[in-house]
């Protein structure tokens, strides 16, 4: 409400306009009841009213209270720290109500208080913005606009006996009486193209504020494309250059020891039948050369191991990923660790982490999930994992670079890995039990 300077500035115009026709009213009645008094005619006026009204000074000063209540709330509204209001708040009945008692009190002479409360009420509801509360806002329109044409005052008399303001400006001069009307009839017109112009000015701001909210949902989508191809091109630059350090690591040490046998193999050949001696000798030499080989392939391979497994156990590393990634983001993590005396190799082990390390980026990334728990069991042939997110899970899955590392890790372990959408994204593990090697 705040926001639309037009709306708050065409409704502010608006309530000044009812406030002059209520008043005016009210000292018409009182104007021309002295008139009428002073001209020795009251008798006649008593003749034509179909019902004795209240004392005009009566009307004027509850007119001028009760219109003052209903501005008001009208600023309290707009003054609320709460930005909308429920249209069953007990403000806005007691503002409806207030607008029905002075309609009464004025005789029903004047109904255009109607689109003024409908404007205040309507503008500053909260129902408005959701879909399942619109349903009242139809009801509250309809029955708004049966009143607006009910209390009607030739309409009205129909039914019940009402004072007529018209009685009374009929006793004035023709001349007093042609301004009356005039002033009456102007201030009507007047409310009725000030409530239309507010609420244009309420359907303008609206649509400028879906485009905008359009416009920026067009931008983030834009930039979460943006984002999405820079990761896929990080992924790819930092997979290259995987590729890179594994191939320098394979060329300074297996190409290295490879070299040596190679040629400590060739000179053994020669020796053997020449000086067996020191064919021996040299067969140390490469046996030497391969367990140093040995030696800086293993290094090579601690030095390639995920970070968070230096030091540490598989549950250790996992625990410590969970906190980091419960700490960065809104990813709560449930962790049941049931693998009790599991003795597995390097190499497994690292792929069991990074697939659990791809699953919870994928969860947080593609998934925009805020749970996922992480199963660790086993059964007499296989050790199984099992992961469940509450994401948004897929209809047609597709397989990128993150899942299709996975599947060849996996595979390359002799396991499988399923993927399943059941109630966010499903991933199961198995990896076989060997005999050796665990």
């Amino acid at each position: 409400m705040r926001k639309f300077r037009g709306v708050r500035y065409s409704l502010a115009i608006l309530m000044v306009v009812n406030f002059i026709a209520v008043m005016l009213n009210s000292i018409i009645y009182l104007q021309a009841t002295n008139y009428i008094i002073a001209q020795r005619q009251a008798s006649l006026l008593v003749e034509r009213l179909e019902r004795i009204p209240f004392a005009p000074s009566t009307t004027f000063w509850l007119s001028a209270f009760l219109f003052a209540g209903i501005a008001l709330i009208s600023m309290s509204r707009y003054r609320s720290q709460t930005s909308r209001w429920s249209i069953f708040d007990k403000w806005n009945i007691l503002e409806i109500l207030l607008m029905l008692l002075l309609m009464w009190v004025q005789n029903v002479a004047y109904n255009g208080l109607i689109l003024l409360v409908f404007a205040d009420i309507f503008y500053g509801s909260k129902e408005l913005n959701t879909k399942r509360d619109r349903k009242y806002w139809f009801a509250f329109i309809l029955v708004s606009f049966l009143m607006l044409l009910v209390t009607n005052s030739d309409v009205f008399s129909l039914f019940f006996p009402i004072p007529s303001l018209d009685v009374y400006i009929h006793f004035y001069p023709a001349s007093i009486r042609i301004l009356a009307f005039f002033l009456k009839n102007s201030l009507y017109a007047l409310n009725m193209v000030l409530f239309i112009i507010s609420l244009l000015f309420y359907i303008m701001n609206v649509l400028a504020e879906n485009h905008e909210v359009e416009e920026e949902l067009a931008m983030v989508s834009k930039v979460n494309t943006e984002l999405n191809n820079y990761m896929a091109l990080s992924e790819k630059i930092a997979e290259d250059r995987e590729r890179k350090r594994i191939a320098r690591e394979i060329h300074d040490t297996l190409g290295h020891a490879l070299t040596g046998i190679s040629a400590g193999l060739d000179a053994v050949g020669v020796l053997i039948d020449i000086d067996p001696n020191r064919a021996k000798e040299q067969i140390k030499s490469v046996s030497e050369v391969v367990r140093e080989g040995i030696q800086d392939v293993r290094g090579s391979l601690n030095r390639l191991r995920p970070g968070a497994l230096e030091g540490r156990t598989l549950k250790d590393a996992l625990e410590k990923m969970i906190r980091e990634y419960q700490t960065l983001s809104n990813l709560q993590v449930d962790l049941h660790y049931e693998w009790v005396d599991v003795d597995m190799d390097v190499m497994i082990e690292d792929t069991i982490f990074r697939v659990i390390q791809e699953s919870m980026t994928n969860a947080v990334r593609h998934g925009h999930a805020s749970q996922m728990s992480l199963h660790f069991f086993e059964d007499e042939e296989d050790y199984l994992i099992e992961l469940q997110d509450n994401g948004v899970g897929f209809e047609t899955l597709t397989y990128g670079y993150g899942l299709k590392q996975m599947m060849e890790r996996i595979s390359i372990l002799g396991g499988q890995l399923q993927f399943e959408n059941r109630d966010g994204f499903f991933t199961r593990v198995s990896l076989p039990k060997y005999k050796e090697g665990r």
